[in-house]
């Protein structure tokens, strides 16, 4: 898995294996370029991770999170309990569940009513210089909407006492799955300084479409940004340059590259695993109630009666075969909203261009190699991301 993605990251915009070839609709200009294919190795390829980031964030915004106040919420645990993690890598979705439960519980006993509320959790696995440290990212609706549509806005102002229970319950999870026995139970139990967290300081305003896409790509970014890094070809080291961490005490760490390579592959997800997770109202059944009933109509983003599965986004891409229409348009689109820039019309002329073939023949790309200059096109650096 990890391998068959890192050989398809090495070929990730390197024209000997294989281009499309865009040519201008003008038959005075027939200007042309051509574009090599990506790789789609998620959480590994920066470029090809971008596209899928973007993605999933005009998705949210666009057609997932209803017209409502939202917070982000971040709940961690003790490095003593990361282990387990590490090496049962389906355990992040019973926790997720469990923090689903938790804070829908919470709204159904203050209102004294059972609540629909919205709920998305990401699980991501890295911290700073690409540690292991699970952690869960959520975007929680803040409150619920009642039998007769109406919401009821619903802040969790101390996180002190859902910290506590969060604690509670996760010991309580590990040691019914025989992870931890009971002297270890109840000396985690006893610690003054638990180590667990929970973090609920962003605000989402329901239509600050800004801050709605930045923080869909804060939970899904990719374990390392390229803004960080400096190779040392030479010396064959990776220099990661980022804030000051309280945990190392330091902000610059060098790594043997080997040792770069083995500590980013570590956050590649198994096959078919998706980190992203929805519940309540965002759930698949939950957005199929909502469409039938229309009690929620008026709090709908635009999108939202026309979306299909929200996992369908973690599909995006997944088609190998390159002539889809679809995947053209969302391509040139991709590329507009990073870099100001339509692929798809001529610098020359204006004139809209067109994919008119895709080239594997490899003397043919053997003489597009030599009229370029180069075999690879570099990844583009990412767009620095500001959290609303």
């Amino acid at each position: 898995m990890i391998a068959d993605k890192v050989h398809r990251f090495l070929e990730c915009g390197d024209y000997t294996k294989g281009v499309a070839k865009i040519t201008c609709e003008n038959p005075e200009c027939k200007h042309k370029y051509f574009l090599p294919f990506s790789c789609k190795s998620w959480f590994l390829c920066p470029s090809c991770h971008e596209k899928r980031l973007l993605l999933f964030s005009e998705r949210m915004n666009q057609e997932i999170l209803l017209l409502l106040p939202h917070r982000q919420f971040v709940f961690t645990i003790p490095k003593m309990l990361r282990p387990f993690f590490r090496f049962n890598q389906g355990l992040f979705a019973e926790i997720s569940k469990l923090i689903s439960t938790l804070i829908s519980n919470f709204y159904n006993h203050v209102s004294g009513e059972r609540l629909d509320s919205g709920i998305i959790i990401s699980y991501q696995t890295y911290g700073d210089f690409l540690r292991f440290n699970p952690h869960w990212h959520c975007i929680v609706l803040e409150g619920g909407v009642n039998n007769e549509g109406k919401f009821c806005h619903l802040p969790i102002k101390d996180t002190a006492k859902l910290c506590e229970l969060f604690r509670r319950k996760v010991i309580h999870l590990l040691f019914k799955k025989g992870l931890l026995d009971e002297p270890k139970a109840n000396m985690l139990l006893s610690w003054k300084n638990s180590g667990f967290s929970v973090d609920n300081s962003v605000l989402i305003l329901p239509h600050d479409e800004n801050a709605r896409e930045n923080i869909s790509q804060y939970i899904t970014r990719h374990p390392a940004s390229l803004k960080k890094i400096i190779y040392e070809k030479t010396k064959g080291r990776v220099l990661y340059h980022t804030q000051y961490n309280l945990y190392f005490k330091e902000n610059l760490k060098l790594f043997e590259a080997s040792d770069f390579i083995a500590e980013l592959t570590q956050h590649i997800p198994p096959k078919h695993k998706h980190y992203v997770r929805y519940y309540g109202l965002y759930s698949s059944r939950g957005k199929g109630k909502t469409r039938a009933e229309g009690r929620l109509n008026h709090l709908l983003p635009q999108g939202f009666m026309k979306a299909k599965d929200p996992q369908a986004v973690s599909l995006i891409f997944t088609d190998d075969t390159p002539g889809k229409k679809t995947q053209r348009s969302v391509w040139a689109r991709l590329i507009q909203k990073v870099f100001e820039v339509d692929p798809l019309s001529c610098p020359h002329c204006g004139y809209e261009m067109a994919i008119k073939s895709f080239i594997f023949d490899h003397a043919e790309l053997e003489r597009i190699v030599a009229w370029i200059g180069h075999t690879q096109k570099p990844p583009p650096i990412k767009k620095l991301l500001k959290i609303g």
